[in-house]
């Protein structure tokens, strides 16, 4: 999974965007209208459910605390996260999920917007790009059905977003041990 990153740029592949005829939005608030979750799907190669999505990531910010969040989340192909990868990272190679907090003006975050996790009543504007392709491929490989793949990655770029990393080994099993927990929670 690939580590969040804070960069200045525009935002290619948001939820906010325009262009794609192939791009579906979706806007969901909580109860606490705290939370706002939009989807653009830029792929035709699985069903996406929204709202499941949706209630998931509210879940995860609800146990991390956030107090308020406007997250954007693109589901593209390997092509397109393998531009994003390459365009922003500098990695030349798709990858399943990649994060990016936001600062106040829709730009690639500056060390200001860094988010501290176990923060109470933090709020964070991010963006998530997820590969339903690499979804797809590694489902069939774990043995698990496409939906959970894609759920996981949702929780992992969220995750990024609320402050954890997982360049260390101890940071990588907390890490995997909060996406246990999110996932289970949501069942």
């Amino acid at each position: 999974m690939t580590r969040q990153r804070r960069h200045k740029a525009r935002r290619p592949l948001s939820a906010a965007s325009t262009g794609s005829k192939s791009q579906i939005h979706s806007a969901v608030r909580t109860r606490r209208s705290a939370f706002r979750i939009e989807f653009a799907v830029r792929h035709r190669l699985l069903r996406i459910n929204r709202r499941g999505l949706a209630r998931l990531a509210c879940s995860v910010l609800e146990r991390e605390r956030v107090a308020k969040a406007e997250i954007s989340v693109a589901i593209v192909d390997d092509a397109q996260i393998h531009a994003v990868n390459r365009d922003f990272l500098g990695h030349d190679y798709p990858t399943d999920v990649i994060s990016f907090l936001l600062d106040g003006d829709g730009e690639r975050g500056t060390q200001s917007a860094r988010v501290s996790r176990g923060e109470t009543g933090k709020s964070i504007d991010g963006e998530i790009v997820i590969s339903a392709e690499t979804a797809l491929r590694n489902a069939a490989r774990y043995r698990v059905g496409p939906d959970r793949e894609l759920a996981l990655y949702l929780v992992h770029g969220l995750l990024h977003l609320c402050g954890y990393d997982d360049r260390s080994p101890g940071e990588r099993r907390l890490m995997r041990r909060r996406e246990a927990e999110a996932l289970a929670a949501v069942g």
